[in-house]
């Protein structure tokens, strides 16, 4: 096969191989050169009409398009995030009905992690270093470098981790109570054990505050926090950090493991890097391991607003109820209308030049394949940035599409371990919780493979089902859970971002 419809309504193709003019895939003969991974008309697409994949709009025909040829960016004019053209978002009516098949097994998942005293499960027992200000970030820094490199003993699944941020002063409220949302989630994150905020002193956001909000939660942890300018400034800083942080190791590596299964999951699902394989093989992967996680009874995370734009009729008809599908498409169209008051494209920035460059030609299209990763079960809550992850099954977050600060955010809600597909590659992780990498296509495991812990370029190949590579993906949750590191941890990816919502004043 050289070719694939997704839905029986489709008007392309997208090739899955490198198509030549003259060659024949679905019927008809292709016209120019197809890249592979990019679409071509299936049937003649007048000018102003639908181009249909997934069984749904991903633009319109800017002019009249031949079977056969080539259809990307030049004939596409994609219909939503357009700030260039729109003054208010569009209403398009499209059925959002899909007959869908939940994958779910009967096997039975033994995790080893750790069990905190509220229930919550930590597959990592990390001491974590805060900064609660930009001003501190060197000082963490050094902290956790003594403790690196020194002659401390250390285990993959406890360590000393930190990470550094810009933020915490110069902001207005909303976005300092952002700011302290998200790194006082990070210190409730059950895959921590323990926590010392650093502060400077005169910050927005203060360090005793994070401290005692972080207690206040989880009041089993031991929280400790100071401030550089109350220490006698970045030497005595340093010296007072590393001995509180060296207590709280040797009280770690104390902790014993116990047993755990799939609800203790809370499962974070992320796209980026994405290509037109992403919705594929990847995707729908990722969402049959989605699936496989609600059924035993754990939590699943859907973030990434901006990449639903477009798929929210379809995720809207998931709603466990009227309250949840209100919220969904409120959600969704309040940060498209952001877009489009900012008088912009939306092309460009998402998809982004690497995701053009593999296929995709609008929001549309990248946000129908990014929709196929939380799987198939209802849609149970509805929370904003960074709060707290409480209901079992399906949670959509309202984050932003940036695959640092989207990650960060649903660190700092709760999710224990997190599942990644990419298309074009990327080697980003986090610092308190393991992130699996699922590659869409076997060239970019390949090129990448330090990088990339999972190949679901095989669905294409026919050689693995999408259950298949699912399960594959469960298997691997279980044995991060068993202590096995993840690429992004061997290669100390604490990439960490929080969504800014207004300007630095």
């Amino acid at each position: 096969m050289n070719a694939i419809h997704v839905n029986n309504s489709d008007n392309v193709g997208t090739a899955l191989t490198t198509l030549n003019k003259g060659d024949k895939a679905l019927g008809v003969v292709i016209k120019e050169n197809i890249s592979k991974g990019h679409k071509f008309a299936t049937e003649e697409i007048l000018k102003g009409q639908p181009i249909i994949k997934y069984g749904a709009h991903i633009g319109l025909a800017n002019r009249n398009i031949k079977p056969g040829e080539w259809v990307h960016i030049h004939n596409i004019d994609g219909e939503r995030g357009r700030g260039d053209i729109d003054s208010e978002t569009k209403e398009i009516s499209q059925n959002g009905i899909r007959d869908h098949v939940i994958l779910n097994n009967k096997k039975n998942y033994v995790l080893s992690g750790f069990r905190r005293p509220d229930g919550s499960f930590g597959l990592r027992n990390h001491v974590l270093i805060i900064p609660s200000v930009h001003c501190a970030n060197k000082v963490v820094e050094r902290i956790a470098n003594e403790i690196k490199y020194g002659s401390v003993e250390m285990r993959p699944d406890s360590k000393v981790v930190f990470f550094n941020h810009q933020h915490g002063c110069s902001e207005l409220s909303y976005d300092a109570s952002q700011t302290q949302d998200v790194l006082v989630g990070s210190g409730t994150n059950p895959n921590v054990y323990s926590v010392l905020v650093v502060g400077l002193g005169c910050e927005v956001v203060q360090a005793k505050s994070i401290a005692e909000q972080i207690k206040k939660y989880t009041p089993y942890k031991k929280v400790e926090y100071f401030n550089i300018q109350e220490s006698g400034g970045v030497t005595e800083s340093v010296k007072k950090g590393v001995t509180i942080v060296k207590n709280m190791l040797d009280e770690a590596l104390l902790v014993e493991r116990s047993e755990g299964c799939l609800a203790d999951i809370v499962l974070g699902t992320e796209c980026g890097g994405s290509d037109s394989f992403s919705g594929l093989s990847a995707n729908p992967s990722l969402g049959a391991a989605s699936d496989i996680v609600v059924g035993h009874g754990g939590k699943v995370v859907l973030a990434e607003t901006t990449e639903l734009i477009g798929a929210e009729h379809i995720l809207a008809e998931r709603a466990i109820n009227s309250d949840v599908k209100k919220q969904i498409l409120d959600t969704i169209k309040g940060f498209e209308q952001t877009v489009i008051d900012s008088h912009a494209d939306i092309r460009g920035a998402n998809p982004s030049p690497g995701n053009i460059e593999g296929g995709l030609s609008s929001i549309e299209e990248k946000s129908l394949g990014c929709i196929y990763k939380a799987g198939n079960t209802s849609v149970n809550s509805v929370i904003d940035y960074a709060k707290p992850i409480t209901a079992t099954g399906l949670t959509f977050m309202n984050t932003p599409g940036n695959d640092i600060e989207q990650l960060s955010g649903m660190a700092a809600g709760g999710c224990n371990i997190v599942v990644f597909t990419t298309g074009r590659g990327t080697p980003t992780g986090s610092p308190i919780v393991p992130t699996i990498k699922v590659s869409s296509n076997t060239d970019t495991y390949v090129n990448m493979n330090d990088s990339i812990d999972l190949d679901a370029g095989v669905v294409v190949s026919g050689d693995k089902t999408i259950q298949e590579m699912g399960e594959e993906i469960i298997d691997f949750i279980v044995e991060v859970g068993n202590g096995r590191e993840t690429k992004a941890e061997l290669n100390e990816q604490n990439d960490f971002s929080i969504w800014r919502l207004a300007t630095t004043v």
